[in-house]
């Protein structure tokens, strides 16, 4: 079996269509604190700064408050409710984007076939009909929760 290399985890597809994600990321681990480094070596400086980080506490083995990240510090939140596999990125200038978050398990040529697509949020199937360890449905209508650490 031929193995590729894939040249970034981290794919942007910023569109003004709200039913899309503003991009795809493959983090390498479940550790939040280590990966979200690796997401900002690979972030574009023309998308913008990002500021702040809310995320899906099921998708990672640790809850922080703040990451170190180069250069600094960036403090993270997590949502109210279970929206697995995202990341809302704020950026300095107050655009949120939505980033769709590939399992860190996932095959590297289904990681590699996701990147390469605008995320949907729709569930993909396996051939077997099981629902693959990706992007699920996500809802959109409802609050991003902005507290310190998703706690009341």
């Amino acid at each position: 079996m031929a193995t590729g290399v894939l040249p970034s985890r981290l794919a942007l597809h910023m569109v003004p269509d709200r039913q899309l994600s503003d991009g795809v990321w493959w983090p390498e681990s479940r550790r939040l604190s280590d990966e979200l480094g690796q997401l900002f070596a690979l972030w574009p400086p023309s998308v913008g700064r990002i500021v702040r980080v809310l995320y899906s506490p099921p998708d990672w083995d640790d809850r922080p408050r703040a990451v170190q990240i180069p250069g600094g510090r960036i403090k993270t939140g997590c949502f109210p409710r279970d929206d697995t596999r995202v990341l809302i990125l704020t950026m300095l200038d107050g655009r949120r984007l939505t980033i769709d978050v590939i399992p860190s398990d996932t095959p590297a040529d289904l990681a590699a076939k996701l990147l390469g697509e605008p995320g949907s949020r729709n569930v993909e199937e396996t051939p077997a009909g099981t629902p693959s360890p990706m992007l699920q449905k996500r809802d959109d209508d409802h609050p991003v929760w902005d507290n310190e650490g998703g706690h009341p």
